[in-house]
């Protein structure tokens, strides 16, 4: 395999067109108004730069006066002379506490809009990215949005350092330029007639570094995208003796990676340490030998002379960090537009404006001539029509890609159907608040997902309102008494992001998680699917009691589980093509019989009175 690092690329091959379109001044204000809710401190910190700034710089100022009228004053007594010096030198000393003073005012105030910004931005980014569709997070991968979220840390540069900064430039130029031009107003139109040519060299090397931070941070993001994708898909590259190719592709897009940065980090030593320094240093011979020749003409004094080139660095200072921070501003657009690439994704599911609360459920659900596409042009469901009764128990079974579970995932809003209407309760789903709906459906999903905490932490999560009782209540239902008594700390015990729970403990976690809610509709989408027979029929057992008195929607690929539905649905290509109760569709001798068929043929399914059912579930 070949690892060559390609070529910069330019910000329009990497960036969304509408992003750019923006313009980067308009990108720069969008993030900026974060700093206006704390308008307070940034003055503060602002009215501190105004004040200090002119402490520190008349400090120096003065000094002038100290040597030619002070220290070169032969014409004065001695007793004068050190009296004058130690005021002025007291004076000097003054400020510059002041100043200090002033300048750790700045620094506290500054850290704490620091802070607060920051925790604004990741809670924005954080709170957008869950409004998203699933579909925006199954075209990506994790790794990506893992990226983003470090990424929205460097907008703070935008929006305090450079905005800030630049009116602190701003400031010091005005005072620079008027103290400079006391003394010789040339030595100020030197130094500003010096920036032009500054400013070139500097735009010329950040357009570069701005291709190149752009291609960085996209092979960065590939590289955590890599790293993700392995620790999560551990099991399976053990499994096929893969370290070995995956430390490759790792190790290649880390070359690539550092290749790019290698190129930056040359290109930013040759501009910064020969070309601009190169200038620099002929500039400030060419500015000493003019305040020189100055001084040998007599035109200056020696306290001129003496603070010249501190007071040009005052004015020249400032100027060169102005420019940086105009160039700083166009890299930092590169994480501004990049994070904006997914704060400007429209969610496609949202409340409508006068949308209201979802009153108490009775469980009524119906799809009237529901139609669906993940891709134009292609129906997940096609006129779609159930009407199910409050306590029904449905299933749902057919093909892989039939529309089993677009059906649910219509029903709990996580996408929104094309054509037709989704009604619970008679009531179209679409004008209530999603989580007022949500939060009275119940959902045991293939695999159940632990969060890092307690084990009450993770059946508390269907509902983080519920109480002790509430709590063991959704255990009772789940039957997780004789787990629970075997964790050492009782359900308080952290289950290090289920690491220590077998297949059937965290799918009754997971049925506990929605029995907490004491939810109307249950959403059992391939609840046994990861488990093995035995263990399937004990979890079913369970499922079956929880589902008394619920409208209760099945998906499994597995006849044997559905076989008491009081309806079962045969899905085919998007379409209902059969529906009844078990006996009825084998007698009908369609789809549903021969489903049933081939997989009596080829399994054996263990009877829900096999004793070691439930003993296998526990393990």
């Amino acid at each position: 395999m070949e690892m060559q690092a390609p070529a910069a690329q330019a910000p329009e091959q990497l960036i969304d067109p509408r992003i750019r379109a923006q313009g980067s001044w308009k990108i720069f204000w969008r993030f900026f108004r974060y700093l206006l809710p704390l308008w307070d401190k940034a003055i503060l910190v602002i009215l501190m730069t105004f004040i200090g700034t002119p402490l520190s710089q008349i400090s120096v100022f003065i000094g002038r006066f100290l040597v030619d009228e002070v220290i070169l004053a032969t014409n004065k007594t001695g007793g004068w002379r050190m009296t004058m010096f130690f005021i002025i030198v007291g004076v000097q000393v003054l400020l510059w506490l002041i100043n200090r003073t002033m300048y750790f005012v700045r620094q506290v105030m500054s850290l704490a809009i620091d802070v607060r910004i920051t925790a604004r931005l990741w809670k924005t980014f954080y709170k957008h990215l869950h409004t998203l569709s699933v579909d925006f997070f199954r075209t990506r991968p994790i790794g990506e949005h893992m990226y983003r979220t470090g990424e929205v840390g460097g907008l703070l540069n935008i929006i305090h350092y450079d905005g800030v900064a630049l009116v602190d430039m701003v400031y010091r130029i005005i005072w620079g330029a008027v103290l400079v031009s006391v003394v010789d107003w040339r030595i100020t139109a030197l130094v500003l007639l010096n920036i032009v040519p500054y400013t070139i060299l500097n735009h010329w090397a950040y357009t570069y570094f701005q291709r190149v931070d752009f291609d960085q941070r996209r092979r960065n993001q590939r590289l955590t995208a890599s790293l993700r994708e392995s620790v999560a898909g551990i099991k399976t590259v053990k499994a096929y003796g893969k370290t070995s190719l995956q430390l490759l592709k790792y190790t290649h897009r880390v070359v690539i990676s550092q290749r790019i940065q290698i190129k930056r980090f040359f290109l930013s030593i040759l501009m910064h340490y020969y070309v601009i320094w190169f200038y620099n240093w002929s500039t400030d011979k060419a500015k000493w030998l003019y305040i020189a020749w100055q001084t040998m003409n007599g035109n200056l004094s020696i306290g001129e002379f003496s603070v010249m080139f501190w007071l040009v660095g005052q004015l020249e200072y400032p100027m060169e960090a102005m420019v940086r921070h105009f160039q700083n501003i166009r890299l930092h657009m590169v994480p501004a537009m990049r994070v904006l690439e997914t704060l400007d994704v429209e969610p496609e599911i949202v409340d409508p404006p006068a949308a209201r609360a979802m009153p108490p459920i009775e469980g009524r659900v119906e799809l009237r001539n529901v139609t669906h596409e993940y891709v134009p042009g292609q129906r997940a469901l096609d006129d779609v029509n159930i009407a199910l009764e409050p306590g029904t128990f449905a299933a749902f079974v057919g093909p892989s890609g039939s529309g089993k579970s677009t059906v649910t995932n219509l029903l709990m809003r996580l996408y929104e159907q094309k054509e037709g209407e989704v009604l619970v309760d008679g009531i179209d789903i679409r004008t209530v608040k999603i989580r007022s709906l949500l939060d009275q459906i119940g959902v045991v999903l293939p695999e159940t997902v632990m969060f890092g905490g307690t084990l009450a932490d993770n059946i508390a999560y269907g509902d983080l309102k519920a109480d002790e009782e509430t709590l063991m209540r959704a255990v009772d239902g789940a039957e997780l008494h004789s787990f629970v008594a075997r964790l050492p700390n009782g359900i308080t015990t952290d289950l290090g992001e289920g690491a220590k729970l077998s297949g059937g403990e965290k799918q009754r976690v997971g049925l506990a998680r929605a029995l907490i809610r004491d939810p109307r509709i249950m959403i059992l989408d391939g609840p046994t699917a990861s488990l093995d027979s035995r263990t399937e029929i004990a979890v079913l057992r369970t499922l079956k009691k929880a589902m008394q008195g619920r409208t209760t929607l099945m998906i499994s690929h597995r006849l044997v589980l559905v076989q008491d539905a009081e309806v079962i649905f045969v899905m085919d290509r998007g379409r209902i093509v059969e529906q009844g109760k078990h006996d009825a569709l084998l007698a009908l001798g369609g789809l549903y019989a021969s489903m049933w068929r081939e997989q009596m043929a080829t399994t054996h399914e263990p009877s829900e009175d096999d004793p070691k059912g439930d003993e296998e579930a526990t393990r």
